[in-house]
């Protein structure tokens, strides 16, 4: 687990009821990091420590850095912001990007253009490393699988210490057999990336359950991302068959607009379309 993430764990997130000779090649500590909330002097040592550890990057063998590379899912806006060239960077879905990451004990170091060149592998090679790594967490980090919302309607949330919890979408299937094995997944699960710690998701298996899905999970996603910091996105999606459609977009007045599928409409035996949280 990275420097950020061992701090901002001492708070537990609400149950809801990130070489060469100068100039340095540049690296940002951790693009869906949203340190605001903290004080000047507590952000500025965190800040102090993740330059150290940008330093320890360019120190590791070859091997330590593969066994460091994980992929991680990030907003897009997020990476624009950074002022970095994230070409490589793969849509994993409308606004989701996937990033090459190194998880240091001290930090977790994002990887612009740059650092993957400097490395001198195939950039195939990269994010099928990248991607196993993850896949392990999914299986070694142990997240906690809630039930959350009231009256009988209720959806889940995965939550986790590691900062790769909200990239385990990466693998959703995978993920609900691994930790919901009896969820029942042939309508598909629509799910929100509050915050790089949760996945909000409900499998629609029947008409209750797709309308929960639709009403609920932006609803506590919502709620997760204004409580909580490291923000990843505001969008919610629905995974069906491995394929990943974006059921929001932002209407007149700038909020989300939440819209079904042809799919969710006949799951639920209706159309619709909504304002988001």
């Amino acid at each position: 687990m990275g420097l950020f993430d061992r701090f901002f764990a001492r708070t537990p997130a609400p149950r809801v009821a990130t070489l060469a000779p100068p100039p340095p090649t540049p690296s940002v500590p951790d693009v869906d990091n949203d340190d605001s909330g903290l004080p000047h002097d507590v952000r500025a040592h965190l800040e102090a420590l993740t330059r150290a550890a940008e330093l320890d990057v360019d120190d590791l063998t070859p091997e330590e850095f593969d066994a460091a590379l994980t992929s991680r899912i990030v907003g897009a806006e997020r990476l624009e912001a950074s002022g970095l060239d994230f070409r490589y960077a793969a849509a994993f879905a409308p606004n989701l990007r996937e990033v090459l990451t190194l998880d240091l004990p001290s930090a977790v170091i994002t990887l612009p253009d740059e650092r993957v060149a400097a490395r001198g592998v195939r950039m195939a090679r990269l994010l099928d490393l990248g991607r196993q790594n993850l896949r392990s967490l999914v299986h070694t980090s142990h997240p906690e699988l809630l039930t959350v919302g009231e009256g009988g309607r209720t959806v889940r949330v995965l939550m986790g210490d590691s900062p790769y919890t909200a990239s385990f979408a990466r693998f959703l299937s995978e993920v609900v057999e691994t930790h919901d094995p009896e969820a029942d997944m042939h309508g598909g699960v629509v799910f929100a990336l509050p915050h790089r710690h949760a996945v909000v998701y409900q499998t629609c298996a029947t008409p209750q359950q797709t309308r929960d899905a639709l009403d609920l999970v932006p609803a506590h996603a919502e709620a997760m991302r204004a409580d909580g910091l490291s923000p990843v996105s505001p969008h919610v999606y629905h995974w069906l068959a491995r394929e990943v459609t974006c059921l929001t977009e932002v209407g007149r007045d700038g909020g989300l607009v939440l819209r079904t599928t042809p799919e969710l409409e006949t799951l639920m035996g209706a159309g619709r379309h909504r304002a988001a949280g």
